[in-house]
């Protein structure tokens, strides 16, 4: 539904005229810039490089990881998946995902310790309790944290949970480890 039209006083018009044509410059550039750029303000699969620091997000899970594939490449690393969380049950991608990825030649080590990742922070990714099943990937293992910062109660190491309300983990955690 468009708004009804205003009409400026005389000597406001010129003005407006300018202001409007930039917004519909801006708004055309917008049309034509690539659909990863335009998704990644509205999209709800996301994948965060723990390698690179960047976030790349797009319409669907698949399109997300194929992007930060791409974008990885650019800089001579290969990604793969180590842990995705998923705001459904039963590895549900179509309420979210929030993928995290390493450098491809990267394994999680056998041990619980050393912590390999820390994401202190699930917030700052859209996803402070939220994450409702985890699939982990190349012998990695999650510890959910219940507030940011690595505080408060954890669960136990998570290898994969289609449903993580069986442990009491559902739309609780705020930061989390892997190893």
């Amino acid at each position: 539904m468009s708004e009804p039209l205003h009409h400026a006083p005389k000597g406001r018009k010129r003005s407006l005229t300018a202001a409007a044509m930039s917004f519909l410059t801006a708004v055309g550039f917008l049309a034509f810039a690539p659909a990863a750029a335009q998704a990644e303000t509205t999209a709800d699969h996301c994948v965060v490089n723990l390698s690179t620091g960047e976030t790349t997000c797009a319409a669907t899970q698949a399109r997300a990881l194929a992007a930060d594939a791409a974008a990885a490449e650019e800089v001579g690393i290969q990604s793969v998946t180590l842990i995705t969380l998923y705001d459904r049950t039963n590895y549900d991608p179509a309420g979210g995902t929030r993928s995290f990825v390493g450098d491809g030649s990267y394994t999680c080590s056998a041990a619980y310790s050393p912590v390999e990742f820390s994401v202190d922070y699930l917030d700052a990714a859209g996803w402070n309790n939220r994450a409702s099943s985890v699939h982990t990937y190349r012998s990695c293992d999650i510890r959910l944290w219940d507030t940011v910062t690595l505080s408060g109660a954890s669960s136990t190491w998570i290898d994969n949970l289609a449903n993580l309300d069986t442990i009491g983990w559902s739309n609780r955690a705020g930061s989390y480890q892997i190893s």
